[in-house]
């Protein structure tokens, strides 16, 4: 959607400082999500008991900003506690965590694709469910369906292919945890598959399949081919602004080519 946006950030390894002595943003609180989390597998095996105690001690540490204590806990915890309930509730059904906060790779259209998880479970059936919390919304079905969200799928290829430390199997369920206000309150799972591929869903059976035909075509237009890092290709789908001033978008963006 925005190739130039992936140039300056992965090519040249640009990233924006934040302000000094700026208010935790977004991205702030979804750092501090994901780290409680990666020392829940690491230290509790995600053993649901420990979730809690373990929010409730990245709030009390001294480095926390004072703002994320008097502001951020309720729905901190109210959320962390939806986590801990739906992996009991999970696991009742016969499905457990496999690992988590893993990393891997896989060679793929003349590259090598590397990839981060956030939670791979076990299900009843045997099949592996790829699992990446959001602190927000997650990615609409249609951008996952036009290519433009390829997350999940490619890290389903990366596990069905060996690419992660004790992970093996087929990839049948891919899941949004999103930590954001659902209709029953905060916390809520999406999934852009459906095993017959309903409501504008893509085929569960057919999405590795489709996420690693979408990157083999960008990867043979940006990274093996010489297409041109062209800023903001597809702009309802590239809405971050960390590199706008660096293209010069007010400059060129809307006027007639």
């Amino acid at each position: 959607a925005d190739p130039y946006a992936f140039y300056a950030r992965r090519v040249l390894r640009l990233s924006p400082l934040d302000p000094v002595d700026a208010d935790p943003s977004a991205a702030w609180r979804g750092t501090a999500v994901h780290d409680i989390l990666e020392m829940w597998w690491k230290e509790d095996r995600c053993d649901v008991a420990a979730l809690r105690p373990r929010a409730l001690a990245m709030l009390r540490d001294q480095n926390t900003h004072p703002m994320m204590r008097a502001l951020w806990q309720p729905r901190l915890i109210e959320a962390i506690d939806w986590i801990a309930a739906e992996v009991a509730a999970k696991a009742g059904e016969g499905r457990h965590v496999l690992s988590a906060e893993g990393k891997g790779e896989a060679k793929l259209a003349g590259v090598t694709l590397t990839g981060r998880f956030d939670r791979i479970d076990k299900a009843a059936d045997g099949s592996l469910v790829v699992i990446d919390y959001k602190t927000g919304k997650p990615p609409s079905t249609t951008a996952v369906r036009e290519g433009f969200s390829l997350q999940l799928g490619l890290l389903g290829l990366i596990a069905e292919r060996g690419g992660f430390e004790g992970v093996s199997g087929k990839a049948g369920g891919f899941e949004y945890w999103s930590l954001g206000r659902g209709r029953e309150g905060l916390g809520y799972i999406a999934t852009p598959v459906d095993p017959e591929g309903k409501r504008e869903r893509i085929r569960t059976d057919e999405f590795v399949s489709i996420a690693a035909a979408n990157f083999t075509e960008a990867a043979g237009q940006w990274l093996t081919g010489d297409a041109p890092f062209t800023a903001k290709l597809v702009p309802e789908y590239a809405p971050y602004a960390e590199y706008d001033q660096l293209m010069r978008r007010d400059e060129w963006y809307g006027r007639d080519r």
